[in-house]
């Protein structure tokens, strides 16, 4: 590893260390015992599908703040949902988008595809927020879920489950809807599990709501194989059916993180 590397990772791991140690003391010092994040917060939105029971003193959290984060100024949050259960840093270019632009990132460890259950996955992300916005200096209105492949579609579900939490979505390659839609693009309509792909249940109000306040990106690109997937959900989907959607497809993009460029775009939109 060259020296920039290195100086550059025990950087981030001394933010994570302190970032973590002082969310966890915050939360023991909120409560006379451990409790869910959540407890007692009778305004929160509750949605069958989150898992509201978690605890952040016992769940591990990656934590990334730019440089120029002093506390006297509101940043954004970034909350992604990585397909793999442990996340050690940013996506590739994300770095310097996020620190020019203002933005915390964090990402729950253990919230990849084969978390125990979609509920769970969900109230990681919900509970990194809440954290968050506890320990840092956070603009509510700039509170981002993303994610990649299934961490993405449960970005999506984030979108219609936790509005008041989550204002807008950063979907790389995956994005799931309240209901079924045409297929002319997609070469495949079930997922890895076997199950139809894309395709969440959301009660009247989640949907209004979501129909109303979010802002959904789903990214994609010729390298993707749910390109199709994803274009026909947006087509037939997210823009048909009125919500506030911008699809972002990528000649250059397989199936992974979004590059800097896109990333840029896609918080202009969610931001404006």
């Amino acid at each position: 590893m060259d020296k920039t590397k290195s100086k550059k990772f025990v950087r981030l791991l001394m933010v994570l260390s302190a970032a973590l140690t002082a969310a966890t003391c915050f939360v023991n010092s909120c409560h006379s015992k451990a409790e869910p994040l959540l407890a007692g917060n009778s305004t929160q939105l509750r949605s069958s599908k989150v898992d509201y029971s978690i605890n952040t003193a016992r769940e591990k959290f990656f934590v990334w703040t730019p440089k120029t984060y002093n506390g006297s100024t509101r940043f954004g949050l970034i909350v992604y949902i990585s397909s793999v259960d442990s996340v050690e840093g940013l996506p590739p270019g994300w770095e310097d988008v996020l620190a020019k632009r203002r933005y915390i990132f964090v990402a729950p460890q253990g919230a990849g595809n084969y978390c125990r259950t979609q509920e769970r996955r969900c109230g990681l992300a919900v509970a990194a927020a809440m954290a968050m916005q506890r320990k840092f200096q956070i603009d509510p209105r700039f509170v981002f879920a993303a994610g990649i492949s299934g961490g993405a579609r449960t970005a999506s579900d984030l979108g219609f489950y936790q509005t008041d939490v989550f204002k807008g979505t950063i979907q790389s390659c995956g994005t799931d809807f309240y209901r079924k839609v045409a297929v002319k693009d997609a070469t495949s309509s079930v997922d890895t599990a076997g199950k139809y792909y894309g395709v969440i249940e959301v009660c009247a109000d989640e949907l209004n709501r979501a129909r109303a306040a979010t802002k959904f990106c789903l990214i994609t690109g010729a390298g993707d194989f749910r390109r199709g997937n994803i274009l026909d959900i947006y087509n037939n989907g997210y823009a048909k059916d009125g919500f506030k959607a911008r699809l972002f497809d990528v000649a250059t993009l397989g199936h992974q993180d979004c590059d800097a460029a896109t990333l840029n775009s896609a918080i202009d939109f969610l931001e404006h």
